[in-house]
């Protein structure tokens, strides 16, 4: 299991808890002009308002990537992860590889515990970025890519050796292995790479035999293809009957929280069903108005 931490509390996942939904909406890839301009200037409040959408909607988390050469990243993620979670109340992850700018927003987030995203088995990023988790006790979460250079691995085996990689430097680091998580890798359905799906699905099964956090970043699944929120949905259904973990999801996909709440409650990560029906008198109670 993992643990983050925010205002609210702690928030457990991992094998036998409930899914953990990180709201994927917060970032500047295929934002159009008029949403980056803003953000180079300092004005963040349309993510402000992503970020509380995606709390209303169910998520459980909130992920930021804001890599962009308009804007200054070490100055304002700090700010921006800081506002999301004063607002949301809810931990806040980073997707980025700019050390300087992860450390100054894990700084500005202290004492609570976040994530850092994207870490590939590449040795040279391993050894800028690990020091710096093991220094605010964050969450390490690991892409199981960079260990041949050819990219991303299409065999289950070679994508388990760089996730070894990873967790393997990050135990030398004094990372304690409840502090990593292995994406499993989800390959965009419209490149048509035979077995792709199950390679991942094989991938996380393994990850949870080998005690490991595993995560999926979904909204991969559906990229240039029609009707993208029931391929992710399905999916992400798919991967969790597996064993899956963790998603960077769209939170306002149709009936993405009931169907999530009925398969934690169908692989018994939801004991005695309480979150189920704890969703259903909050639907019920919604829909009275």
């Amino acid at each position: 299991m993992t643990t983050l931490t925010s205002s609210n509390g702690p928030l457990t996942f991992g094998k036998g808890y409930p899914t953990m939904l990180v709201n994927d909406q917060i970032h500047v890839i295929n934002k159009p002009d008029s949403v980056i301009e803003p953000l180079s200037n300092g004005n963040i409040e349309y993510f402000l308002e992503l970020a509380k959408w995606g709390k209303s909607a169910g998520a459980d988390m909130t992920a930021i990537l804001l890599t962009h050469p308009a804007i200054d990243e070490v100055n304002l993620l700090p700010r921006l992860a800081k506002s999301i979670h004063q607002m949301t109340g809810l931990p806040v992850g980073l997707d980025t590889r700019n050390a300087e700018a992860i450390e100054a927003t894990l700084a500005e987030l202290s004492p609570y515990k976040s994530i850092i995203w994207t870490v590939t088995a590449e040795q040279e990023l391993l050894e800028t970025l690990l020091p710096i988790a093991k220094k605010f006790h964050a969450v390490v979460a690991g892409m199981p890519t960079g260990l041949s250079g050819s990219g991303v691995p299409m065999i289950v085996e070679e994508r388990i050796a760089a996730a070894k990689k990873i967790i393997d430097t990050c135990l030398e680091f004094g990372i304690p292995k409840e502090d990593i998580v292995i994406d499993a890798i989800c390959m965009p359905v419209a490149l048509l790479q035979n077995n792709s799906f199950r390679i991942t699905l094989e991938t996380i099964a393994l990850l949870s035999a080998m005690g490991i956090t595993s995560q999926l970043g979904i909204g991969n699944a559906g990229s240039n293809m029609p009707m993208r929120e029931p391929i992710h949905l399905a999916y992400l259904l798919g991967a969790l009957s597996w064993g899956l973990d963790a998603a960077f999801i769209n939170p306002g996909i149709q009936g993405l929280i009931s169907n999530v709440r009925a398969m934690d409650m169908l692989t018994e990560r939801d004991p005695d069903c309480k979150r189920f029906l704890k969703h259903y008198r909050n639907s019920q109670s919604q829909h009275q108005y």
